[in-house]
């Protein structure tokens, strides 16, 4: 009974134990259990995640909006300053504006203009509600989206350079250039209203013919003045200006090529009635014309344009920077108080990279540099042994290789031929006939092909058979004359190409090879600023080369 007591005791102090002593037991027994320890760190994360992506979005709501304010203000902007537009600029953004339903975020629209220059400038803002970003105290974002836009006229000089060898009148190629070279014309100067483009044509063959007009604005130099082209040295390649004052060799009267008594007549060529073949063309079609915009004068110009002779492009390339570098001012100054060229281009040229004008060169040519013929030194210049009668033209010629008395060989004029006849033609005489004109050099190139010369003057009089004549001639011509080769003029036309292209010209170069051999084409690529500025092609292609290249100087006078 005792015993029972006892355990009943017992069992009754346990249940009579404190409710905050077992609580502290299970307590412990929930601090020391780990199961389900990541649960809190992942709750932690996922607000995280939350917040983050709710900025996310906020941020991607904000670029949506502020990217179409943008576009849309640029393009308002780049329409209202655009100067071919008749349409009032605060107008023209404002529609923009409208049509779009941003109307109500464009705080400010400021318009500057002259009649070359506008500039349009468009405020804008808005104010984006975040969604999430509250949570860590941004309730919005400021959108803004300002534009500004300008268009100003500049001025640009062009000279246009014109392959007129023989070699265009082949293939239609003079044809398909007129038409190009004056659709150009209408390309570049349809938009020029404001009159800031100048054209200079600069039609080359073996030479370039300055005409009298533009050469009378010069210093040439006085052994002839048979023709209007000039000789420069490889080093004159490598400067711009062609100064007024200084003196420029006139290039020799020759005709290197016709076997002829007298030169060949070019008429059935397209040139102009008595036009004779020289290695300087003497056509007044085929000159240089500066600084012209009037699109009636440029084509007729263009269509008068004729074919002969060698290619020189160093000769038109050397030309076209010097009728773009501002040493030539005072020529052009003159030209205006003449009448010859517009008082609108007064000042012109302009100074290199002076910020407004953009000075630009195209080049075209359908073939490579060929023999630049000259004549010696010694025949430059001073009386010949050669003398003429001035009634009917027949010669006499000294020769102090011949025993006296008989040193004077005369030919009638009724007796010159188109070749050898294998016996003499003239007859040996101990003075020059009565009358008879001593005649310079320059003289006797003019009147007759070098070639002829040789042969009837030196190889007939001095030579006893047809071979020893044909010797004496060869030699002599060989004497008289000598050319620049082509190696050389390449040399040239690279020196001449660097100098434009260089920064301190920074001259637009655009060439076109037209049919052209690989010399050529390598020529006109490596002449031209860029890749991009070169084109090759062949027929009625060159109608659209042309015109591309007027479309990119169009853009050249526009800057945004």
């Amino acid at each position: 009974m005792r015993q029972y007591l006892k355990s009943v005791s017992a069992r009754s102090g346990d249940e009579q134990r404190p409710s905050a002593h077992r609580f502290t037991l299970r307590l412990g027994r929930f601090l020391r259990d780990e199961s389900g320890a990541l649960i809190v760190f992942g709750l932690i994360m996922f607000v995280m995640m939350l917040i983050i992506g709710g900025i996310a979005v906020d941020i991607m709501r904000f670029e949506t909006v502020r990217g179409k304010l943008q576009s849309t203000a640029d393009r308002a902007a780049l329409a209202a300053a655009a100067l071919s537009s008749t349409q009032d600029p605060t107008a023209v953004v404002n529609d923009y504006f409208a049509k779009e339903q941003l109307s109500q975020y464009l705080i400010g629209i400021t318009v500057v203009s002259s009649g070359s220059f506008r500039s349009v400038t468009a405020n804008v803002q808005a104010e984006v509600p975040t969604y999430f970003m509250p949570m860590i105290g941004v309730n919005s974002l400021t959108a803004p989206a300002d534009s500004s836009a300008e268009e100003s006229v500049a001025d640009v000089e062009v000279s246009l350079v014109l392959d007129v060898s023989g070699s265009m009148r082949s293939n239609s190629r003079l044809t398909n250039l007129k038409v190009a070279a004056k659709n150009f014309v209408d390309t570049l100067l349809a938009g020029d209203v404001e009159g800031r483009v100048s054209i200079t044509i600069i039609p080359f063959s073996g030479q370039v013919n300055m005409g009298a007009t533009l050469a009378a604005n010069y210093t040439l130099s006085t052994q002839h003045t048979l023709n209007t082209c000039v000789d420069f040295p490889t080093a004159d390649f490598s400067t711009a200006a062609v100064l007024p004052g200084t003196l420029l060799t006139r290039s020799d009267p020759i005709d290197p090529w016709s076997n002829t008594a007298t030169k060949a007549s070019l008429t059935s060529f397209g040139f102009p009635a008595g036009t004779e073949m020289n290695y300087c063309s003497t056509a007044t079609n085929n000159v240089v014309r500066p600084y012209l915009r009037d699109i009636p004068t440029l084509k007729a110009i263009i269509d008068g344009l004729a074919a002969d002779g060698n290619t020189s492009i160093n000769m038109g390339v050397k030309w076209a920077i010097a009728m773009l570098d501002p040493g030539t001012q005072p020529v052009i100054d003159n030209l205006i108080a003449t009448g010859q060229v517009s008082a609108a281009f007064a000042g012109r040229p302009f100074a290199y990279n002076s910020g407004g004008p953009a000075k630009v060169i195209i080049v075209m040519s359908d073939g490579e540099n060929t023999s630049q013929w000259t004549a010696r030194p010694s025949y430059k210049s001073g009386p010949s042994p050669i003398y003429r009668d001035p009634v009917d033209g027949s010669l006499a010629v000294f020769h102090a290789t011949v025993a006296a008395p008989n040193q004077y060989y005369v030919i009638p004029q009724a007796n010159f031929s188109t070749s050898y006849t294998g016996s003499a033609l003239g007859t040996w005489q101990s003075t020059v006939p009565a009358g008879y004109v001593n005649l310079t050099w320059p003289e006797v190139f003019n009147l007759h092909p070098v070639i002829w010369v040789a042969r009837y003057m030196y190889g007939n009089a001095l030579g006893t058979t047809s071979s020893t004549r044909q010797s004496i001639a060869t030699t002599w011509r060989s004497n008289l004359m000598t050319s620049v080769a082509p190696s050389v003029m390449n040399t040239q036309l690279d020196a001449a190409c660097d100098l434009a292209k260089a920064p301190a010209q920074n001259i637009r170069v655009f060439t076109v090879a037209f049919e052209a051999p690989l010399a050529g084409q390598t020529a006109l690529l490596n002449c031209a600023s860029s890749d991009g500025d070169y084109f090759q092609t062949t027929g009625t292609g060159i109608i659209a080369v042309f015109e591309a290249i007027a479309r990119q100087i169009s853009q050249l006078r526009l800057t945004q």
